[in-house]
């Protein structure tokens, strides 16, 4: 009974052994790909027919990065998935893109085309030769008319002349197709470089109580992919709301071309560890700088070592989620506990090339409100700024923001996550019909004498001009100096009732100002401090 039971055994073993030797091939083809902010899962389909008992499928042409902890292998059928396993095969050569296919056969045309211009060339170059050859048109001892010396002068001249002409003609093409053929090969290169990287397989054992045809489902993580976020926000005009597309940079260099696949881009980042973090004892000490002598050294060395103590101290910080509330026509956003996730229902075509292709995510419609801003005292122009509230339920990331104003784009903003104001102040650009002049008063600028201190006194008269068509609000901020030194005093004078920052104190006016109207106010303040010193108030 036990021989029997070892034969079946080396039986098995041996028809393993030869299903391992020679497994079926599946052909799986991209089902959908989620994209992180750094790597993707992809996840594939296909289908084989498995015989009876125990055998292996085979899954080829996968990324070399793909990670082995990450393969996730599902079937459908009547049969059971015994393992899985993960292989590099450094030896079979991917097959042909459609990009290195249409290139070889580009080369192959302009080779054929420089071949024809080789051959005409010749022909003309035989021809010339031909023509220099019998140039003579008259025997050893007979004379040529002048009329058959002019006739044959102007053939020989206007035949010779084409003939340069063509063959000046022809070394040109050929010059430029060559051009181009080491364009082309230079291209191919590169490409047949990245087709002959290594490739990923993916080794499915099976078995089955009789033939079976079977679907699989297969899903792994690459970490050469990834996504960026950008936004375009439009403003028409003053009078209308802000337009925000939030769009994704994708890119992706896995060795194979995404065509026609459904995108989920989300924000989890699975390369970024999940451990939470934990502190550590922070421990307090005395700090007893240590300064080296001869004599210290001496003592120490008669003393003993020197005992002393370290202190570990770790800081922790941990990323804030935003939440998401919103979705758009085209796009499904899902919320989990610990990303956000953005289905689009369009395909969309990402090769492998490293290259960022945009994807427009979303795109919404937020209030605004629209004033003007000037700090004279650093620039005399007004800035038009569009205060955005509504943001936070966008689930923005940090990103470039790309600012378009009345159709034209004006520039390039940061958006920073992090901000926890309720309002997006964003900066559409100059005004030059707003003109603004910060002019010193001649009447607030002088210096005293006050006992041991001196008094200087500084004024200035702040005009703004609304040279625009509409009435405008602007906010002008200036600022009032910090005293360090108990010794050195501010006094305000004259602030034409602005706004204080007290910590700061920075001033600012909210004016209201109607076409072709001016307004003025002033700024006065002194400075007192020792007349033995020197303090710097330009």
């Amino acid at each position: 009974m036990k021989k029997v039971i070892l034969l079946s055994v080396a039986i098995l073993m041996f028809a393993n052994m030869f299903a391992l030797d020679d497994p079926k091939t599946m052909k799986t083809n991209i089902k959908d790909i989620t994209v992180f902010l750094s790597g993707a899962q992809i996840s594939r389909t296909g289908s084989a027919s498995l015989p009876a008992g125990n055998s292996f499928v085979i899954i080829r042409d996968l990324p070399q990065d793909l990670k082995s902890q990450s393969i996730q292998v599902n079937g459908k059928g009547d049969f059971t998935i015994l393992s899985v396993v993960h292989q590099i095969n450094y030896l079979k050569e991917q097959e042909k893109t459609k990009e290195i296919i249409a290139l070889e056969d580009s080369l192959e045309s302009i080779k054929d085309k420089i071949n024809y211009e080789n051959g005409m060339l010749y022909v003309y170059n035989n021809e010339e030769g031909m023509i220099l050859t019998n140039k003579s048109i008259a025997g050893q001892n007979t004379g040529v008319s002048i009329a058959a010396l002019k006739e044959a002068s102007d053939f020989y001249r206007t035949r010779l002349a084409d003939i340069k002409v063509k063959q000046l003609a022809i070394t040109k093409k050929i010059s430029k197709y060559n051009e181009r053929i080491n364009i082309i090969s230079n291209q191919l290169v590169n490409l047949n470089a990245r087709k002959n990287i290594p490739t990923s397989e993916v080794l499915v054992m099976v078995t089955a109580d009789q033939a079976v045809n079977a679907n699989f489902t297969i899903s792994y993580i690459v970490s050469t992919a990834g996504w960026s976020p950008s936004y375009d926000l439009r403003a028409k005009d003053i009078n209308n709301p802000i337009e925000i597309a939030y769009k994704a940079n994708v890119y992706q260099t896995t060795g194979e071309d995404w065509e026609n696949v459904i995108l989920k881009l989300s924000t989890a980042n699975p390369s970024q560890s999940g451990t939470k973090p934990n502190l550590n004892p922070w421990y307090l000490g005395y700090y007893e700088p240590y300064n080296y002598s001869y004599t210290m050294e001496k003592e120490e060395n008669a003393k003993g070592k020197a005992m002393r103590s370290e202190a570990p101290a770790m800081e922790a910080a941990q990323d804030k989620i935003v939440d998401a509330k919103s979705a758009s026509s085209y796009t499904t956003v899902t919320e989990s506990t610990t990303n956000i996730e953005f289905e689009i229902s369009k395909p969309y075509d990402i090769p492998a090339n490293g290259k960022s292709y945009t994807v427009e995510m979303t795109k919404t419609t937020l209030p605004a409100t629209y004033e003007y801003y000037a700090a004279p005292k650093i620039d005399k122009d007004a800035f038009l700024l569009a205060k955005v509230t509504g943001w936070e339920s966008l689930n923005m990331l940090p990103g470039n923001i790309f600012l378009y104003f009345e159709g034209t784009y004006i520039g390039q903003s940061y958006f920073d996550a992090r901000s926890l104001n309720d309002t997006l102040d964003l900066s559409l650009g100059r005004d030059k019909n707003i003109v603004i002049k910060r002019e010193k008063m001649k009447d607030f600028a002088s210096r005293k004498l006050v006992g041991t201190n001196q008094k200087d006194t500084r004024g200035f008269e702040i005009s703004v001009r609304n040279k625009k068509s509409q009435p405008i609000t602007i906010v002008i901020e200036d600022q009032l100096p910090i005293s360090t030194n108990k010794e050195i005093e501010i006094e305000r004078i004259d602030i034409s009732n602005a706004k204080v920052n007290e910590s700061s104190s920075l001033l600012s006016w909210k004016l209201d100002l109607k076409p072709a109207e001016t307004k003025k106010f002033k700024l006065v303040y002194a400075v007192k401090y020792p007349k033995d010193k020197t303090v710097v108030l330009e």
